[in-house]
C-alpha cells in the first residue's frame, strides 16, 4: 500500500503552482533597468556664458544635457569622452560624475575654447551605473550636431 493518499498529492500540487509563478517573475522584473540614454541633439541645449572671454583664450559654454531615465532607479554617470569640433575637453570640463534619477535628469557641464562657433560637432560617451543593482554599462552616447547656441541667460 502507498504512503500517500491522494488528497495528500493534490493539496501538494495546488501549492506548487503559485511558487512557480511567482518564481518566474521576479528575475524578469531584477533584470528590467534599462540604462539611462541621449534622445538625440533635441536632448542638448548649448549656451555661451556672459562677460566674453572667461580667461586667456576662453570662451565658457554650458551644455545641458536632458537624459531620459526609466523610473526607480538611481544612477551614477561619468563621463568617459567629451569631444567637441574634434578637440578633447574631458579634462577640464566640470564635473564629470552626475547622479540621476526619473525626476532629476538634467546634467549641466561647462568648458571653455578658444574659439566661439555657432555650431558643434559634440561626441559624448559615458558609463552608468545602477546604485541599486552595482551594474555599470560602458560605451553609452554617440556624437550630435548641435547648433542654435545662444548667450547664457
Amino acid at each position: 500500500m502507498s504512503q500517500y493518499n491522494r488528497r495528500t498529492i493534490v493539496r501538494g500540487a495546488a501549492w506548487t503552482i503559485p511558487v512557480v509563478a511567482v518564481a518566474s517573475t521576479a528575475p524578469a522584473f531584477a533584470a528590467s533597468t534599462d540604462t539611462p540614454v541621449v534622445p538625440g541633439p533635441g536632448a542638448f541645449t548649448v549656451c555661451k556664458q556672459p562677460g566674453g572671454p572667461n580667461g586667456p583664450n576662453c570662451q565658457g559654454y554650458k551644455f545641458s544635457l536632458n537624459l531620459t531615465v526609466q523610473p526607480s532607479d538611481t544612477w551614477t554617470i561619468q563621463f568617459t569622452q567629451l569631444t567637441v569640433d574634434g578637440t578633447n575637453f574631458l579634462p577640464q570640463t566640470s564635473p564629470q560624475t552626475f547622479q540621476v534619477t526619473a525626476t532629476a535628469n538634467l546634467i549641466n557641464f561647462v568648458f571653455c575654447t578658444a574659439s566661439s562657433p555657432s555650431q558643434f560637432n559634440l561626441t559624448l560617451r559615458y558609463s552608468a551605473t545602477n546604485q541599486r543593482t552595482g551594474v555599470t554599462t560602458t560605451g553609452l552616447g554617440g556624437t550630435y550636431v548641435l547648433s542654435g547656441v545662444r548667450n547664457c541667460a
